[in-house]
């Protein structure tokens, strides 16, 4: 049986090392959600669960951006921002996103969203077809490799990247450097809207993400950002991505975490 089918008849995710294929490179995984949805909280579960699975980030780096646009519905996403949203509308602008099967899959935005490797979207709570795109994503090398150390001073962190493009690397794609600063847990109680009742325990939720910077000149010397952290995240409970994406078909070259000084 493929591992596709071992997981939609068991409900659950096999640990990655039972995937087929070589694990290659670490897959930047997305997820587009919002507390105000309430098909929202398995996905998120999943990305919680993503380490206990056999998906640790050794393999996978997922970020989980939460949207406004539910935020009318009778509850209003602390961790929502229209800069997210903004994300979210750049990818499906681009008309690059292509379903598991190769077709465009669901139009315009919704919740929940997964998107793999910047290429491939389909709903969040299909763990098995997250599985399999995960594994093949995976079974590219990278692209380019990526060296990158922080600095916190205050409230603030500097990131310190420096990206080596590897042979056949095609510097035509417009590539561009993201850094996202992620709360590894939160615990919301859900007060009103369609998931009242609930407190939703959630990880990797993006609490700010620096601008898609130019690569530019940075393949030859180093790149440089700062990122300012929400007061009520303290930096024990924070964790950092970087990643390189081409401005041009989304695809992510690279992704990496990046360790935080303690």
């Amino acid at each position: 049986m493929t591992l596709a089918g071992a997981l939609a008849l068991s409900g659950c995710v096999s640990p990655a090392r039972g995937a087929p294929g070589p694990w290659n490179r670490v897959v930047l995984v997305e997820l587009y959600t919002s507390q105000g949805c309430s098909s929202c909280p398995p996905a998120d579960e999943f990305v919680r669960d993503l380490p206990r699975l056999g998906f640790g980030r050794d393999k996978v780096l997922p970020l989980t951006f939460h949207v406004n646009y539910w935020d009318d519905l009778g509850w209003r996403d602390p961790f929502a921002t229209p800069a997210f949203t903004d994300r979210q509308e750049w990818y499906a602008r681009s008309g690059r996103l292509q379903s598991p099967g190769g077709g465009s899959g669901l139009p315009g935005l919704y919740t929940p969203q997964m998107i793999v490797g910047g290429t491939v979207h389909f709903s969040g709570q299909q763990k098995a077809v997250a599985a399999d795109e995960m594994s093949r994503a995976a079974a590219r090398p990278p692209e380019v490799d990526l060296g990158a150390e922080a600095a916190i001073q205050g409230d603030r962190v500097t990131v310190t990247l420096r990206p080596s493009p590897r042979a056949g690397f095609d510097r035509a794609q417009d590539w561009r450097v993201v850094v996202a600063l992620a709360a590894k847990r939160t615990h919301t109680p859900v007060l009103h809207g369609e998931n009242r009742g609930e407190t939703l325990e959630e990880a990797s939720v993006v609490r700010a993400l620096t601008e898609r910077l130019p690569l530019g000149g940075a393949v030859a010397g180093p790149l440089r950002v700062t990122l300012h952290k929400p007061p009520a995240l303290a930096w024990a409970d924070a964790e950092l991505v970087a990643f390189v994406q081409s401005e041009t078909t989304r695809q992510v070259a690279v992704a990496r975490a990046v360790e935080l000084p303690r």
